[in-house]
């Protein structure tokens, strides 16, 4: 978390300020927070790092609303939020200021509804969509009234890929990003007429300014065009937004509040302001601020703006700033339910057995930011544990493919297999990288071997620790594995204990916690923590033990079982800025905050397109 601090006194103040603030830095306390992952309610459940106190439901799924919106609009007459679900035929309605559901759901009858807007009383609805519930092959244009429900055909085009639509008096006008036109549609039906045939690549969102006024988002130049009425056609007028001015992928178009027009960018994933007079261009929400991923439609509500963020199945608001201020409309959403770790950037990621996916939620809000799809690639197949490597990839064990997947950390591309069971791979569940780069994979039934593996190629490099701790009369069973002090960590949910093991070696060293101690039942997830002391899920009876971290000795039940609504916990992490992974600023405790204002004021210093995607162990484990 970055803090801007505006100095309103001179540079060697200011650094005087600084030095006098890290003098008092004893009163300076870390934040402390547990994330926890919840199984049996697939939610991230938050707790005081300190007390182990529940403090809230971090990620929860939605089982119910829009899937891959498809465009939105804010009804006239009252106000509310519509937004079309591509993938389930609906119109799903949301109070615009809180993003709580209205029922009941408006269904269409129809395939991939898409962009909507409404009349100027709010009676009518006109949206893209597929002709019929039979055909995907034919666009149409349809009607439907908000009273009764009822929907008509205005036009249809076997050949078309409608994109968005914009109403102009009594006419609608359609962009085509197939045939690369935009066609003016009669509110009365009719074939249609196509209004602006050359010009456009890939046109997406339309905008009039006036009645004679038409701007254009084409997808493919990065542009805005302006087109103006001149009696009897449109004619090409001006480039509002040229290529190069950070955008990629223009889609939804808007007028703000102060005039000017606001523009999504797909591809750069952000929302510029373009000055319509100037045709000065300046960012509005920065790349990916708020969780926003794939924006399509955008839409002003008052100061607010109201952002589609396709990849995210949400409704992102932000203020007139630009700043995100919450996900309020949100539709269907990912499940959590498998292994958790933190980017370096202090973001969340969790795995989904039942979508098999992998998800990316911000640190700070929980707000999703991208999601790695297909984590594992084969039928019946599931993610069960990840970890960032030393290359800042994402690597996903996949229990049910024998193998170790690879995406990569930047881009969120799959980078194909790292390991696979052809390398002596079987039912990979935990995994950690050493200290020599190297990654080991604990191995479930029938297994339960240690694998390390070469960091950097994903050669097997040997058996690290056998199934009977390389003592012979040992077993371990593992689930997840850690490296703390040099040394490896593994916790076994078969024996209810936790083994420690020689970090280079793999000797066997102790049974760092015994068997049972402390109540543990089940044991899944390990960390030691910022006060080095090692935490572990205790699976069977929902509850996280903390043990000390040089001797292994109970400490104390941190999360009481079932605190907050936790069922059957498997995994759990600290923030990186917390257990010394970098990142993020401590927290002042009040004191120290109080020192820190004293000091200041004393020396008088703060890039899809409108998705056309209604086609789009004795294994006691996960």
């Amino acid at each position: 978390m970055a803090t801007n601090f505006f100095m309103a006194a001179r540079g060697r103040l200011f650094i005087l300020g600084v030095f006098l603030l890290v003098l008092a830095w004893p009163s300076i306390s870390a934040a402390q927070d547990l994330f926890v992952v919840s199984q049996a309610t697939q939610e991230v459940k938050r707790y005081d790092g300190t007390t182990g106190a529940f403090v809230s439901t971090f990620i929860s799924p939605v089982t119910s609303g829009f899937q891959l919106p498809g465009g939105m609009a804010i009804r006239p007459s009252d106000g509310v939020l519509w937004v079309s679900s591509t993938a389930t035929s609906e119109f799903w309605k949301y109070t615009t200021a809180t993003g709580a559901v209205i029922t009941p759901v408006a269904k269409t009858g129809l395939l991939t509804p898409g962009a909507l807007t409404f009349d100027g009383t709010g009676a009518n609805i006109y949206f893209l969509a597929s002709d019929t519930v039979l055909s995907v092959s034919t666009d149409a244009v349809k009607k439907m009234v908000v009273s009764s429900g009822s929907v008509s055909t205005l036009a249809t085009d076997g050949t078309a890929n409608f994109n968005f639509i914009a109403l102009n008096g009594s006419d609608l006008y359609v962009s085509d990003a197939f045939n690369n036109l935009v066609k003016r549609v009669p509110d009365s039906g009719g074939s249609g007429t196509n209004v602006i045939s050359s010009g456009l690549s890939s046109p997406a969102g339309i905008l009039f300014r006036s009645s004679t006024d038409m701007l254009v988002a084409d997808m493919d130049t990065d542009r805005v065009l302006e087109y103006t009425f001149n009696g009897s056609s449109w004619v090409f007028d001006r480039v509002v937004l040229a290529s190069g001015a950070g955008v990629d992928g223009p889609m939804g178009i808007a007028l703000a509040p102060d005039g000017k027009l606001t523009v999504a960018g797909q591809f750069t994933n952000n929302v510029v302001a373009v000055d319509l007079t100037t045709l000065a261009v300046t960012t509005l929400v920065s790349p990916g601020a708020g969780g926003l991923s794939t924006p399509s439609s955008v839409a002003w509500n008052g100061s607010t703006l109201l952002v589609s963020s396709l990849s995210t199945n949400a409704i992102i608001y932000y203020d007139s700033a630009g700043t995100p201020t919450g996900t309020l409309a949100r539709g269907i959403s990912t499940p959590a339910d498998s292994g958790m770790t933190f980017t370096a950037a202090g973001n969340i990621i969790v795995g989904s057995q039942p979508d098999n996916d992998v998800v990316e939620y911000s640190g700070q809000i929980g707000t999703e930011v991208r999601k790695f799809f297909d984590a594992c690639p084969t039928s019946f197949a599931f993610p069960f544990d990840q970890v960032i490597g030393t290359d800042g990839n994402l690597y996903i064990s996949c229990p049910a493919s024998d193998g170790i997947y690879r995406f990569n950390g930047v881009t969120g591309d799959p980078m194909g297999p790292f390991v696979t069971g052809l390398q002596g791979l079987v039912n990979p569940q935990g995994l950690s990288f050493g200290p020599n780069g190297n990654l080991f994979v604990a191995g479930g039934f029938p297994d339960f071997n240690i694998k390390e593996f070469n960091g950097t190629t994903g050669a097997f490099v040997g058996v690290f620790v056998d199934s009977l701790g390389n003592t012979g009369m040992d077993p371990i069973a593992p689930w997840a594995i850690t490296f703390h002090t040099g040394n490896l960590f593994v916790s076994s949910w078969v024996y209810d204990d936790v083994k420690e093991f020689n970090g280079t070696t793999g000797a066997f060293v102790q049974t760092f916690v015994t068997a049972g101690s402390g109540g543990l039942d089940g044991p899944t997830g390990i960390e030691f923590g910022p006060d080095g002391d090692l935490y572990v899920v205790s699976k069977e009876n929902d509850s996280i033990k903390r043990y000390d971290g040089a001797n292994g000795a109970f400490i104390d039940t941190f999360v009481s079982s079932g605190s907050g609504g936790l069922d059957a916990p498997v995994d759990l992490a600290f923030p990186p800025a917390q257990s010394g992974g970098g990142g993020g600023v401590p927290a002042l405790s009040p004191e120290g905050f109080a020192l820190f204002l004293l000091l200041s004021f004393s020396l008088g210093a703060w890039r899809l397109r409108r998705a056309r995607l209604g086609a789009a162990g004795c294994s006691r484990g996960l």
